[in-house]
């Protein structure tokens, strides 16, 4: 008697070839790394924080770009929390200028190097004015959803800010 297997296996690559299955096999085994054009418009959403948000001090652009509620290291927050924390710097700092240094893309995901510069002509942090020039570094990286940025983890150099600002032991 003959043995229907290797009959069989070719019935079915047929079926799989017929039904788009292969591509769909091949693509859940290997997934594609997304195209520019899937992480451009997340680039330009985040950029848009930056520029318009910080840089033009428009914290009405805040509710334009981001979830309703979101996550900030590890915290859930509204918008309105984050425009409170945003003004908090702005205060501080009303010259403040931040240039994206670096900026990458993948899938929902953007993350920036970034560079802040500004003059300290308002309290931060329980720190009186000292009208000192400042600059600092940070890096963040942005998940976005549906269009909007829906989490964040921010990570600064807030130490050497406090150490330009004469704020640690030993300044």
């Amino acid at each position: 008697m003959r043995n229907p297997a290797p009959r069989l296996l070719q019935l079915g690559l047929v079926l799989l070839l017929c039904s788009g299955g292969l591509q769909s096999a091949v693509r859940a085994q290997s997934p594609a790394a997304p195209s520019q054009s899937e992480t451009e418009p997340n680039k330009a959403l985040v950029r848009r924080w930056i520029e318009e948000g910080f840089n033009q001090h428009n914290l009405q652009v805040v509710d334009a770009i981001f979830a309703e509620t979101l996550t900030i290291n590890g915290h859930l927050m509204g918008r309105e929390n984050l425009k409170q924390n945003m003004s908090r710097w702005l205060a501080a700092f009303p010259d403040l200028h931040v240039t994206i240094d670096t900026m990458i893309g993948e899938g929902n995901s953007v993350g920036l190097w970034y560079t802040v510069k500004g003059i300290h002509k308002g309290a931060f942090e329980g720190i009186p004015p000292t009208g000192r020039q400042v600059s600092w570094v940070g890096v963040d990286l942005l998940r976005i959803e549906s269009g909007r940025i829906a989490q964040g983890t921010f990570v600064d150099d807030s130490l050497g800010l406090l150490r330009q600002l004469g704020a640690t032991p030993g300044d």
